[in-house]
């Protein structure tokens, strides 16, 4: 009875996971519904003796830390770029506003305005 809990509960989680990874793409939330779907998988295959289950939600679960591990080193490395990002940013602008600044109106060459009539 406990297996069939544990699969009825990996088969209603598998929706939830469906919807945030595919659906509206927040992986961190499919990440946390996807580890309690492998530890029933997990607890499954404990429970039946099935080593191949085991092993596919053992593998599952080092999917999802890895992806948790170096999703998290991808946002450091995205804000170490906005920020290098930032400055160069700032420096264009810097740069602009002095050209700005620097530039001169040339006589002759402006476009005259229509008249009104």
């Amino acid at each position: 009875m406990l297996v069939l809990g544990l699969t009825l509960a990996q088969v209603l989680l598998f929706g939830p996971w469906v919807y945030f990874a595919f659906g509206r793409g927040h992986m961190y939330l499919a990440a946390l519904v996807a580890v309690p779907i492998q530890f029933c998988g997990l607890a499954v295959g404990i429970l039946n003796h099935n080593p191949v289950l085991i092993g596919e939600s053992a593998v599952g679960l080092a999917a999802c830390a890895m992806f948790w591990w170096w999703n998290g080193r991808g946002k450091r490395r995205k804000r170490a770029r906005r920020k290098l990002g930032d400055e160069s940013r700032q420096l264009r602008d810097g740069l602009v506003r002095r050209m700005r600044q620097r530039r001169v109106t040339r006589p002759g060459w402006s476009p005259s305005p229509s008249p009104s009539r």
